[in-house]
This record gives C-alpha cells, sequence and structure tokens, in this order.
C-alpha cells in the first residue's frame, strides 16, 4: 500500500483515464475547472466517497470546498474530467491473483447524487464486462502481479479508470448472488497458490 497509492496508480495507466490533474494548490484546481466546465475533485486519501466533490462554474461555494478540502493549499487532491456515465454506475472490477473476473459491480448512484460507492448510498448491479472493461483489466492484471497485488479493484466510469483499490476491493458477495460466480473461492485458490511461491 505504501508503494501503491489508490488514487495516484491511474496516472500510470493514462491511455485509460480522464483528463487528471494532482496538485496542492487552489488555483490550479481553478484553471483545471475553467477548462473542463465540470469536475470531480477527492482527496488521495478517501475512501467510501467521502471528501468527494462535484464543481461546476455556476457553483457559488467553490472557494468554501477548496479551501475545506484542500484545507488552504496544505494538502494534496485530484481533480478529474466529470464522467457523466456515472449514472449507468461506478463499475467495480476485480483483478484476482493477475486473473480478471469475468464480472463487474456497477455502484449506481441514488438520484441527486454523483457518488456510486456502496458506502453513500449506490446500489450495486453485478454485469458482464464490458469490451473496454477487458481491455482495461487484461492491461492491469499483470502490473499488479508483477507488483504482488493479490486482489485489486479496479474503479471504471464509462471507458475510464478512475481508482486502482487494494485496501477494501468489494464486489464479492453481490457478484456471486447476482451471477452464481464464486468469486470468494477464486480468491481462495489464489492465495493457495501464492502460498506456495
Amino acid at each position: 500500500m505504501r508503494d501503491f497509492n489508490e488514487k495516484l496508480a491511474i496516472l500510470n495507466f493514462s491511455q485509460f483515464t480522464a483528463p487528471t490533474l494532482v496538485t496542492t494548490r487552489s488555483a490550479d484546481v481553478r484553471v483545471f475547472l475553467k477548462e473542463h466546465g465540470d469536475i470531480i475533485i477527492k482527496p488521495l486519501d478517501g475512501m467510501g466517497g467521502m471528501g468527494i466533490f462535484r464543481l461546476t462554474e455556476s457553483d457559488p461555494n467553490i472557494g468554501s470546498i477548496l479551501e475545506t478540502l484542500m484545507q488552504l493549499d496544505s494538502r494534496t487532491i485530484m481533480a478529474q474530467r466529470y464522467i457523466p456515465e456515472i449514472v449507468h454506475g461506478d463499475k467495480r472490477i476485480l483483478i484476482i491473483g493477475g486473473e480478471v473476473v469475468p464480472y463487474a459491480l456497477a455502484r449506481i448512484p441514488q438520484n441527486g447524487e454523483t457518488r456510486g460507492n456502496l458506502a453513500a448510498g449506490g446500489r450495486g448491479v453485478a454485469q458482464e464486462l464490458s469490451e473496454r472493461d477487458r481491455e482495461i483489466a487484461e492491461t492491469l492484471a499483470p502490473e499488479l502481479k508483477r507488483r504482488g497485488i493479490l486482489l485489486a479493484g479496479l474503479d471504471v466510469i464509462g471507458s475510464n479508470l478512475t481508482e486502482v483499490n487494494v485496501t477494501s476491493p468489494t464486489g464479492f458477495q453481490e457478484i456471486m448472488k447476482q451471477k452464481d460466480f464464486d468469486v470468494a473461492a477464486m480468491f481462495a485458490d489464489a492465495v493457495a497458490s501464492w502460498a506456495k511461491q
């Protein structure tokens, strides 16, 4: 976890990401917002959707949100162009022992909410991977395995990779119940295989 920040990891795979900025300067965020018009900002150490804000140029609280989240330019944050496909879900794609689980869990936001995280009230719907999902997952899987990451959850919105979760990759139960695919057994097999190495 020390060597693989979940938010920053996507910068190694920029061919799959929406425009992204990492900064400690609120002025940089304002320029990025002016360029893209609609953005998401989030802390690098957040989880469960906590601390995520959607900003548009017409938001009357831009200054206050940036001051709060960035703690007066002393905290590094990530900004990404808003991806409208979030309404169809923030897909969690699991990679176990370098192998891609064939189903994603689309975490669909409640009406009026931007965040799809289950902890933020999102609804989990298991679905087959799209061609783009598979392309992203199969590109990252060998690199994650090489780095010794046994279990990872890729977050994909539309066709964009937004995070590589290695601390709490959820979705096992929902995929197992909805698609009758035994994710837990796949994980147990991967643990046993890695233990032998």
